[in-house]
């Protein structure tokens, strides 16, 4: 008898926080999400907080924390997003993810006639 698993969809969420309590209500209001949507969807979410460490007080102004970037694509930044926006965020991301592109990279190379590369450059092109 050959048995059979269910492997969920699954979504990753980064999220980038600083110090602050946006950044911590953030955090909260994914995990809670994420919860909400393995038991109403079946969606597995697998949440990821990095803290940023910025030392320089300017610098902190033009980090634009907290960001959360939904299977590698930016989504919100610098500020707390609500539970029925992040829902919607992800559900869009897990489906359009089924029909999404993939990425191929080109090597382009020109060469001078003493057979040395004069210039090479590496391109990321969406097929």
């Amino acid at each position: 008898m050959e048995e059979t698993y269910y492997d969920p969809p699954k979504v990753q969420i980064v999220l980038y926080l600083g110090f602050d309590e946006a950044s911590e209500e953030s955090l909260r209001v994914t995990w809670s999400v994420a919860q909400e949507i393995l038991e109403e969807y079946g969606i597995w979410v697998e949440v990821i907080p990095i803290h940023v460490w910025v030392h320089d007080p300017i610098e902190i102004q033009f980090a634009d924390l907290p960001k959360i970037e939904i299977n590698g694509k930016t989504m919100i930044i610098g500020r707390i997003p609500s539970k029925e926006e992040l829902v919607d965020l992800i559900l869009s991301r897990v489906y359009s993810s089924d029909k999404a592109e993939s990425e191929a990279y080109v090597i382009a190379a020109l060469q001078r006639h003493d057979k040395i590369f004069q210039d090479v450059s590496i391109v990321s092109v969406s097929v």
